[in-house]
């Protein structure tokens, strides 16, 4: 009777114990203040060239754009508190196009596979928060 318990549940525990920690890391919600953090220096990282308003740029400079960009929008009369700031928010708002032109940011990959960042980005976002 006992072995037609514990086996089971033994194995149950086995199966579900290894599922959960196959990837070696527990997956814990960052919070939106990091996920921007994550998109900026994957930006930065990037082996690509951006357009932004017809001109190119490396991607550490894109990174250092955004991040002036972010941080002159959080002082902002207009824009939400500091605090209140998304992800997806600094995507449309700050990633996506230029403020001045509305036109989009463009990424260019050295194969000239062209992207729009707003995409990108929101690609990266769905990667960050399902822990890939």
């Amino acid at each position: 009777m006992i072995k037609q318990i514990v086996y089971p549940t033994l194995f149950l525990f086995l199966i579900s114990h290894n599922l959960l920690f196959s990837k070696g890391t527990i997956c814990e919600p960052k919070s939106e203040t990091k996920k921007i953090e994550i998109l900026l220096e994957k930006i930065g990282n990037l082996d690509a060239k951006f357009q932004r308003n017809g001109s190119m740029y490396s991607a550490k400079e894109a990174e250092k754009h955004l991040r002036f960009k972010l941080e002159e929008a959080k002082k902002s009369f207009f824009a939400p508190d500091p605090k209140e700031w998304t992800a997806i928010l600094f995507i449309e708002k700050i990633g996506s196009k230029s403020f001045l032109t509305g036109t989009p940011y463009k990424i260019i990959f050295p194969n000239r596979f062209e992207i729009n960042a707003s995409e990108w980005l929101k690609l990266e976002l769905k990667k960050i928060e399902s822990c890939e």
